[in-house]
């Protein structure tokens, strides 16, 4: 994961006006990670991607945690991506910006809330944010893989994409993988007046 969020940190750098990205992790719970900012890489990496700290038993919060991180024992263990999903909307209805939205959403697959997740891109598409998942591996996507080409919207706001191994890729093809549509929604937002 160090790789994969290191890689779109070089995106966020030229996309985004200030250079900050914000970030969420996720599993039966969204937890909302502080803003990665392109000059504090590594330290908010060593702080912030840690995989595999689930705890079954355990009383408050766990120990040597600075403030700022997240207690991965909180965010659990199921694949909820509704949760997520629904808590980057409200994020960006309550911090409007000029520009619009690129949401890189990495799943691992097991995907099973498809019709929650499928209503809440449905009422996302009124929304200036483009979502694009990204697949790791060769499991189940459910509802992210078949929504890039689900009709009934007025705007493609999803796109998806699998890799079976992301460290393979190289950087041109994977930012080319990753920003293809989003110029395309773009332009389509402009005219449906989304944008």
């Amino acid at each position: 994961m160090a790789d994969v969020v290191e890689r779109m940190a070089a995106v966020a750098a030229q996309l985004d006006d200030d250079g900050e990205m914000q970030a969420w992790t996720f599993a039966s719970n969204p937890a909302r990670l502080p803003d990665l900012r392109l000059g504090e890489l590594p330290e908010w990496l060593r702080l912030h991607v840690r995989v595999g700290e689930v705890g079954l038993f355990r009383r408050g919060r766990k120990k040597g945690l600075e403030p700022s991180q997240v207690d991965m024992r909180d965010v659990g263990i199921q694949n909820e991506e509704q949760k997520v999903i629904a808590e980057v909307r409200a994020f960006v209805r309550d911090q409007p910006a000029s520009a619009p939205t690129l949401v890189l959403f990495f799943s691992d697959g097991g995907v099973y809330r498809n019709k929650d997740i499928e209503r809440e891109l449905r009422e996302a598409v009124e929304e200036p944010v483009f979502w694009q998942f990204v697949g790791l591996g060769k499991s189940d996507y459910g509802m992210l893989e078949r929504f890039d080409t689900l009709p009934g919207r007025r705007v493609d706001n999803v796109g998806f994409f699998a890799v079976d191994d992301i460290s393979t890729v190289p950087d041109a093809e994977l930012y080319d993988r990753l920003l293809s549509e989003f110029p395309q929604w773009i332009t389509a937002a402009g005219r449906a007046g989304i944008l």
